[in-house]
């Protein structure tokens, strides 16, 4: 008798190639949830630290391209803004040059928090990296980056393999003042 595909996968080794994308899915949820855990006490939930990095990483952003950033639908970004926005951390203004765009920006409550973020940020890479050669984690770095630009070369994810760039080279959801 033959085994199914799902008790192939659950006797899968840890190690080498076969289990390679399940375990990049079980690391990345780990770490986020551990992400979580510690910045709880910041008053902090789920994906709000993750809009504060990104508007402390990348500045006043359109809203729809937070939404894109973040991987959710636009319904989900708005029910976060507004949690968000009635607990001080960000605002949300209309752009000057398209009205129909909604602009989202840290307040200065955020800007401080980004900092021990960073700090809880570096401590628990550091924790978990204490006992890995660097050039180990360099290696490994190197081919989520390799793989990753792979996933963005497909069809399915960049339109036409990067056909639809502009002349500065920026794909429709990197260029400025997108829309909602």
């Amino acid at each position: 008798m033959s085994e199914c595909r799902r008790c192939r996968v659950d006797r899968a080794e840890r190690h080498g190639a076969h289990g390679f994308g399940h375990t990049v899915k079980e690391l990345a949820r780990a770490w986020r949830a551990e992400f979580d855990r510690r910045f709880r006490p910041m008053g902090l939930s789920d994906t709000s630290w993750v809009v504060i990095w990104l508007l402390s990483e990348n500045g006043t952003l359109p809203q729809g391209r937070v939404a894109e950033l973040l991987g959710v639908e636009g319904p989900t970004l708005v029910r976060l803004l507004d949690r968000m926005e009635k607990e001080g951390w960000v605002r949300r203004q209309p752009s000057e040059t398209d009205r129909r765009v909604k602009l989202v920006a840290l307040t200065g409550q955020a800007r401080p928090v980004y900092d021990a973020m960073l700090d809880t940020g570096f401590a628990l890479r550091d924790e978990l990296m204490d006992d890995i050669p660097e050039e180990h984690v360099a290696i490994a770095h190197t081919v989520m980056l390799r793989l990753l630009d792979k996933l963005n070369g497909l069809d399915g994810l960049s339109g036409q393999n990067g056909q639809d760039r502009d002349e500065a080279g920026a794909c429709p959801p990197c260029r400025p003042e997108t829309t909602d």
